[in-house]
């Protein structure tokens, strides 16, 4: 039985145009479309009866579930997913679970009863979630971090918490320090990744403000918990990788509040490079996870899912660099 592949190959055109081609995308040329049906008749292609069930069984729905849109790391990602899922003939249900489990079982059963063909996710646990995303029996795809026994897009944060020390020892900082939950899913990955080079290229991590996670934008916790640390310590950081962007904007406003200038006094470095890293005066550097990638990728993905040509599970990890901004400067003179 052909595959999807094969009949992209002889027809000359990519995966995802044989895939608009045979789910009816309207947006085909006429040539293109009789060309990409020919080879499927000639190959004998028959859609994947498991991922498809039966003929006519698709919606064309697809349910996203973010923690929330209003961080502009979220809806970075949202705008690419919702272009890319539009461009494929898809429609999507957004749904926010604020990073409460019960609410997310509420919505998988909701997407569940609209007959979604499949859903992209930021689960709100990546242990404690993945039970009720397998009861679903559903193609589900999970997008900026891991959850095990699903396919995934998503970076290493890992890696991006030693790039981050990476660059700062890059700028002659020695005495380092972190704001940011330090036991929790991808943070304590990025901050167990920036302490293990520091262990290893003679830092010192100085200062360590452990906060709780934000449940929303609006949580004032990140910027009330480094107050609280500093008006507590003496701050002995020449620099300060913050958990995200949005942890680096607290941060900011705490120190500036505090009488410390950024980065003539301390140096900070967030964590996305989301819009908010852009716009922030000073201009916040930032490792930069491919926003617009992700989103797309996801819905790809999420594609060849449904098409059958995604039968294993596997776990997509995309590159990410540092971007160098106005909040972190070089402390090497010549």
């Amino acid at each position: 039985m052909a595959s999807m592949k094969e009949i992209a190959q002889k027809a000359k055109v990519s995966q995802a145009t044989v895939s608009r081609v045979l789910s009816g995308h309207p947006v085909v040329k006429p040539e293109t479309r009789q060309n990409v049906l020919y080879w499927a008749k000639k190959l004998n292609y028959q859609p994947n009866a498991a991922a498809r069930s039966l003929a006519g069984s698709s919606t064309n729905l697809l349910g996203i579930i973010f923690p929330e849109i209003a961080n502009p790391f979220f809806s970075e990602i949202l705008d690419a997913l919702e272009e890319a899922a539009n461009f494929e003939g898809y429609q999507i249900l957004l749904n926010c679970t604020h990073k409460s489990i019960d609410r997310e079982k509420n919505i998988l059963n909701e997407l569940k009863r609209h007959n979604v063909d499949g859903i992209i996710t930021i689960p709100v646990s990546s242990d404690d979630s993945a039970q009720y995303y397998k009861a679903l029996n559903l193609p589900v795809v999970v997008i900026t971090k891991q959850m095990e026994g699903f396919n995934s897009i998503s970076v290493s944060h890992y890696q991006g918490g030693q790039k981050i020390a990476q660059h700062l020892h890059s700028l002659g900082y020695q005495k380092v320090g972190y704001v940011g939950p330090v036991n929790q899913s991808t943070s304590s990955i990025k901050f167990q990744g920036f302490r293990d080079f520091i262990a290893e290229h003679d830092m010192e991590l100085s200062d360590v403000i452990e906060t709780p996670v934000p449940a929303t934008i609006d949580s004032l916790v990140m910027y009330q918990t480094t107050k609280e640390y500093l008006n507590s310590y003496s701050l002995r950081s020449q620099a300060l990788f913050a958990n995200d962007d949005v942890t680096a904007c607290d941060v900011i406003r705490a120190l500036s509040e505090k009488g410390y200038s950024v980065p003539g006094d301390v140096a900070v470095i967030g964590f996305d490079n989301s819009l908010l890293a852009k716009k922030m005066y000073p201009s916040v550097s930032s490792l930069s996870q491919p926003l617009h990638e992700i989103g797309q990728q996801a819905v790809h993905l999420m594609l060849r899912i449904l098409n059958g040509e995604q039968t294993e599970v596997s776990s997509y990890l995309l590159d990410t660099r540092v971007i160098s901004r106005d909040s972190t400067v070089s402390t090497i003179t010549a």
